[in-house]
């Protein structure tokens, strides 16, 4: 299904910078597309973001245990008053690690762990496979079954005395994806009980995924709702919503893919937005002239330079602890065509541009790196890969990629990312 490959690793394989509001920018950093202007930057203070394996606030470095252990990669970083708490995914079970006064604390997960989110009195919650965890300011943990067995429990935030969360839908024989049907759940603490707050169409076709939800200025909930079809090799549809108390509605239709990231001190909102020819997550703001930069790298979304631990195949995630086993099919391989290799990011980035302008925006075009994770491109190379959907063998489509862009045709070859 096409939601597999367009959100799986935020719709991203490639390399990532950080935000660095109110200071200069490295120029390594500023020749990838990174504010120069140290005050560009000033409309993001606050904003914590993820970048080449560490997490990066204003002007210093949260402590991240020495670049984390081999194979894992950080992603979905929160930051309060309280302190800035960030998920070090690994092969397996993950860690969820909380900088706070001074001091870092590792907490063994059991599971897949997503989503960090702070209360205003220093709580914690965050996903952990179809479980919502609950740490209290004091340090005491405790887990909540979520109201669909098996289904991924993601982004969940606190709304007043109770928690809102995005619930997936478990795969099922019909649809054996885990993110084809996305709603927002509402969970009252006191009484112990779920409330369903969205029923966005989904089915064996037609897909819907919630991203990004959080707490505007006026204490309404937005987030993005991506839209589309399997069997569509087209990009989907993006759009922004806002939840007043129980009821959903739509804002805007969004012009193409982005995820909320926070909001500037004077209200406006912020967005991660793609720069796939430069290879990275831009941070940008709302303003009343336009959009501008304001910096770069991961806030809610995963980290472009690191490829999700649990897709290198060196371990089986384990399944959420309350899901059935039903034996139901693995997910379908994924395939994509890729253009190179290329012995630097900048020649890869002016391809890219020049394959992503062919297909006028209907597909998703990557830059990945060799090494590490990556199976398929040398290291130290670089290459371009088109991501196509996975109910296709890719065979026609590469034979079309050719045919459209001949002098990349001895160059390209379907891969299995």
């Amino acid at each position: 299904m096409r939601m597999k490959s367009l959100l799986i690793g935020a719709v991203a394989l490639a390399a990532a910078a950080g935000i660095f509001a109110g200071r200069a920018i490295p120029p390594a950093l500023a020749d990838r597309g990174c504010p120069a202007d140290p005050n560009a930057a000033d409309a993001a203070r606050g904003v914590v973001a993820i970048a080449d394996g560490r997490v990066l606030a204003d002007s210093s470095t949260v402590p991240t245990l020495a670049g984390g252990a081999p194979g894992s990669m950080l992603r979905h970083v929160a930051s309060s008053d309280a302190g800035v708490a960030y998920v070090r995914d690994r092969v397996g079970a993950d860690d969820l690690v909380i900088a706070s006064g001074g001091t870092t604390t590792v907490l063994p997960q059991g599971g897949e762990a997503s989503h960090p989110a702070w209360s205003p009195t220093g709580a914690l919650v965050w996903g952990l496979d179809d479980r919502l965890v609950l740490r209290s300011a004091a340090g005491v943990v405790r887990s909540v079954a979520g109201p669909v067995p098996g289904g991924a429990m993601e982004a969940p935030l606190f709304d007043s005395d109770t928690i809102v969360a995005v619930v997936s839908a478990a795969p099922t024989r019909a649809v054996p994806e885990d993110a084809w049907s996305d709603d927002l759940w509402r969970y009252v603490p006191q009484r112990g009980s779920w409330t369903r707050l969205t029923t966005f169409p989904a089915g064996t076709d037609r897909w819907t995924a919630v991203r990004t939800p959080m707490v505007a200025p006026d204490g309404s909930i937005e987030f993005v709702v991506v839209s589309g079809r399997g069997s569509q090799l087209g990009l989907p549809h993006f759009a922004l919503w806002q939840l007043h108390g129980d009821h959903a509605h739509l804002v805007e239709p969004l012009d193409g893919e982005r995820y909320l990231a926070g909001y500037a001190p004077t209200g406006e909102r912020l967005w991660n937005v793609p720069d796939r020819a430069a290879a990275m997550w831009l941070i940008t703001r709302d303003t009343p002239s336009g959009e501008m930069t304001v910096g770069c790298g991961a806030v809610a979304v995963d980290p472009m330079d690191a490829v999700d631990p649990d897709r290198t195949g060196h371990e089986q995630r384990p399944r959420a602890t309350s899901a059935p086993a039903t034996g139901e099919p693995a997910d379908p391989v994924e395939t994509a065509l890729l253009v190179g290799d290329f012995t630097s990011d900048v020649a890869a980035g002016v391809i890219a541009r020049q394959v992503a302008r062919a297909y006028e925006g209907s597909v998703p075009v990557d830059v990945v790196h060799g090494g590490g994770g990556s199976n398929i491109v040398r290291p130290q190379h670089w290459a371009v890969i088109v991501r196509l959907p996975g109910n296709t063998d890719g065979s026609a489509e590469l034979a079309a990629l050719r045919a459209m862009l001949p002098q990349f045709a001895r160059h390209s070859w379907i891969v299995v990312p």
